[in-house]
């Protein structure tokens, strides 16, 4: 049966000396894995199709198990995002999460406009760090937690300014008062509290542009990082990839 969707490429590993298989996400939120005849053969034109994050018009066929894929029309390959590596790994982080909070045979629309957004946003300048950030917030309940970042956990204050770090002890945030009850707290800036708590709530077609300094963005990605790590369990082959590239770039 010969199949024609859209689809973002997530996922493109290696088979035998010539062929790869691919995971993409199509436009209604499926996984479809295909697998891609003589991908690496120079001749065939499909060694650059068949990158990740390439979105196109997939061809393929398809009767039990795996696909396999006939062609594609690309539509844009983010060249300019593969060719920075920091905006790469970032992307990939973006990819790798959104495809590991998805069960395989699942169906999910707003993955695919998720992913989609955020490659865009990248394309159009928007910080990568960013985007992975936006991802891991949306993805975390698929994860099987959640977080709030708007008031203390312990005595359930509201006053978003007076929030000065994290306790993994009372599973949330906490005020200057009340760091002596969990003196191992992760310190974070206020700032970073309300920008996390204004972007997890925010729907992704209501985010324009925004400007965020760096230390703000690192101060997020490090909690959500140690978030996914210590009530998921979860850790990203991207993220080590973005460690090493920051401890180089120091």
């Amino acid at each position: 049966m010969l199949e024609r969707q859209k689809g973002i490429i997530i996922k493109s590993v290696d088979y035998g000396e010539s062929d790869k298989i691919i995971t993409i996400l199509n436009e209604y939120g499926a996984k479809i894995p295909l697998m891609v005849r003589r991908a690496k053969k120079s001749r065939t034109g499909l060694q650059a199709h068949t990158q990740l994050f390439v979105y196109g018009l997939f061809i393929y066929n398809k009767w039990r198990g795996m696909g396999t894929l006939s062609s594609i029309d690309v539509i844009n390959q983010y060249y300019d995002l593969r060719l920075d590596i920091f905006n790469s790994s970032y992307a990939t982080l973006c990819a790798e999460t959104i495809d590991r909070s998805m069960e395989q045979d699942e169906v999910s629309p707003y993955h695919y406009q998720l992913l989609h957004f955020v490659l865009e946003k990248i394309e159009e300048g928007d910080s990568a760090q960013l985007m992975s950030i936006i991802v891991l917030l949306k993805c975390m309940s698929r994860f099987g937690f959640t977080a709030f970042f708007d008031h203390s956990a312990i005595s359930g204050d509201t006053d978003q300014s007076q929030l000065v770090a994290y306790s993994f002890r009372f599973d949330g945030t906490i005020t200057e008062k009340e760091l002596t009850q969990d003196p191992h707290a992760l310190r974070i800036s206020n700032k970073t509290f309300y920008l996390l708590d204004v972007l997890q709530k925010l729907p992704i077609n209501k985010m324009n542009h925004f400007n965020i300094n760096q230390d703000i963005l690192d101060e997020m990605s490090e909690l959500l990082i140690m978030l996914y790590r210590e009530y998921a369990g979860m850790y990203f082959k991207s993220q080590k990839l973005i460690n090493q590239l920051k401890r180089l770039d120091e």
